[in-house]
């Protein structure tokens, strides 16, 4: 099955130009349309990109809040990626009028970022210009589904937690984060299983994408395959 990079016909930041020419020169497959949440996505990985001006817009007017809620009920995967430095938002800011401390929005870009890493189980990047945003985007889809070389089977046996409960949750689709936090609040692996999906989605970080997943995975007596992501509308 051919893979496609979807973009959302609404991202007009010019990041979304240098992505499809990196696509068109290494035979990457795109596709413009309505995303509904993300602007880009494929498979069940969801990848909002935003310029730091966007990002700080976003984060004080608390529309980046609901947009990772919804990125965090519909995809398996979320990327938050943040082109752009925090000093050149604050020359801009400057020279639009508001007088912005650089210390009061370098912290507020630090602290927003620790906060969304805490409470969503989210791959935050950064980059300091366009270009290496829209190279990641177009390198992560290209990667997406492939495997990784030897070294990177023995890391990963290394990274294995001391409690295997973790690592059965973590096969499950959570993050070892997420895992402590289920057993912490339920105690085994049993008594989560036999959870309602509700339930499961009282605990921080758990949507419905991830519950559906966990429930499925723990009680299922067939083999479970990676699930297409369900997008609704923001």
């Amino acid at each position: 099955m051919t893979k496609v990079l979807f973009i959302d016909h609404r991202e007009k930041s010019g990041l979304e130009d240098l992505v499809k020419s990196y696509c068109e020169k290494n035979n990457l497959f795109y596709q413009v349309r309505e995303n509904l949440i993300t602007d880009y996505a494929f498979g069940s990985v969801g990848i909002e990109a935003k310029s730091i001006q966007d990002y700080m817009g976003s984060l004080h007017s608390g529309h980046l809040e609901r947009q990772l809620q919804n990125m965090d009920d519909n995809y398996n995967t979320m990327i938050l990626l943040v082109w752009g430095t925090v000093d050149k938002y604050v020359v801009e800011a400057r020279k639009g009028g508001r007088k912005i401390p650089f210390q009061r929005a370098w912290s507020s870009f630090i602290g927003s970022l620790a906060r969304f890493t805490t409470d969503y189980d989210i791959s935050v990047i950064t980059f300091s210009d366009r270009s290496s945003a829209a190279r990641y985007i177009c390198k992560r889809f290209q990667k997406h589904g492939t495997l990784g070389s030897s070294s990177t089977y023995r890391l990963m046996r290394k990274t294995a937690s001391e409690d295997k409960r973790i690592d059965t949750l973590r096969a499950a689709g959570c993050s070892e984060a997420i895992a402590k936090r289920l057993l912490e609040r339920f105690g085994s692996i049993a008594e989560i299983a036999g959870l309602p999906e509700n339930e499961l989605q009282t605990v921080e970080g758990v949507g419905k994408i991830r519950a559906k997943r966990l429930s499925l995975c723990l009680n299922s007596e067939e083999a479970v395959a990676d699930e297409r992501m369900k997008m609704t509308r923001a």
